[in-house]
């Protein structure tokens, strides 16, 4: 690949350069795809780990199940252009598959509300710790403002804006990419090579057909990213105040479900655990608030450039 695209290997003094250039030029080619690294295990053999964006190369981003064929037959056209044959794909294994969901929020002074009640959410779950600041692909620290990253050794989870990650990366925004809010959950090796065991996996080979589904894709969404954002609509106190006052619970559980919000938004949504809460009740009053279609998390009543209410975007 290295002779096809004219890049001379020598002429770098280290190797990973070389394929940062080889990928540019694929990358230029082809944009749907990308070399992440090429890897020899010795006798000549090579592995090469290519980076596929499915809604690149069906362009759109409703992706379905019944799109598997379309985007295994351009696979295969790849590597038949450049290695003469497709024999490759069926020995490939996966070693990362993205999940996402992305809500449409047109106004961007919504999804400037939404960012900022992010912040409420909690620091960790399921071995995922919010990270406020990472590395750019070229390694340069970012911090992110448009979006929330949630990351652990074989998941991530990442929410961010994705027209603003466009302009960060001065690529051209496509249509399917204005006004959205992905939520992007992140399978990696690691966990991938979990679920191949019968034990505490679920046997599940790493082929891109074995993971390439929609309920699937709903069943990891449910598990990794509710427990997260929760389910139910943002509001201020007064409107939340009147949601709960309109309920059937008793007057005791209103004013306790009152003084949980308070505290959450006071600190963050770990915040009444943090006071003593047991978690049978934090849970179980999670769980009223959600039955009544509040969000734990409030928008600040003393930001008058905030609307009362917003609805939630992460709607499975």
């Amino acid at each position: 690949m290295f002779y096809m695209y004219g890049v001379k290997v020598d002429r770098y003094e280290h190797f990973g350069a070389a394929v940062i250039a080889l990928n540019q030029k694929v990358k230029d080619r082809f944009n749907a795809y990308g070399i992440r690294w090429l890897s020899s295990q010795g006798k000549g053999i090579w592995y090469l780990h290519l980076k596929v964006d499915a809604i690149k190369i069906l362009r759109k981003s409703d992706i379905t199940d019944n799109d598997y064929a379309a985007v295994e037959a351009n696979i295969r056209i790849f590597l038949i252009k450049h290695f003469g044959h497709a024999s490759y794909f069926n020995s490939h294994r996966l070693t990362r598959i993205d999940y996402r969901f992305d809500a449409v929020v047109p106004n961007p002074k919504d999804r400037k509300l939404l960012f900022h009640l992010f912040e409420k959410y909690t620091k960790k779950y399921g071995f995922k710790e919010m990270v406020k600041w990472g590395k750019d692909e070229n390694g340069n620290p970012i911090k992110y403002e448009t979006s929330q990253y949630h990351k652990c050794k074989s998941v991530e989870l990442f929410i961010y804006s994705k027209e603003d990650e466009r302009k960060a990366k001065g690529e051209k925004i496509e249509p399917y990419d204005r006004n959205r809010v992905r939520y992007e959950l992140r399978l990696k090796n690691e966990h991938l090579n979990g679920m191949t065991r019968d034990d505490k996996g679920t046997g599940r080979p790493k082929k891109l057909s074995a993971y390439f589904s929609n309920a699937l894709s709903e069943q990891y969404l449910t598990k990794h990213v509710l427990p997260i954002v929760h389910k139910g609509n943002y509001y201020k106190i007064s409107e939340a105040e009147k949601i709960i006052e309109n309920s059937s619970f008793s007057k005791l559980k209103k004013k306790k479900l009152r003084a949980f919000l308070i505290s959450i938004s006071k600190g963050n949504i770990d915040t009444p655990l943090k006071k003593g809460m047991s978690k049978p009740t934090y849970r179980q009053y999670l769980r009223d608030l959600e039955n009544i279609g509040v969000n734990p998390i409030l928008i600040p009543k003393n930001r008058k450039d905030f609307p009362n209410q917003l609805k939630n975007p992460f709607i499975l």
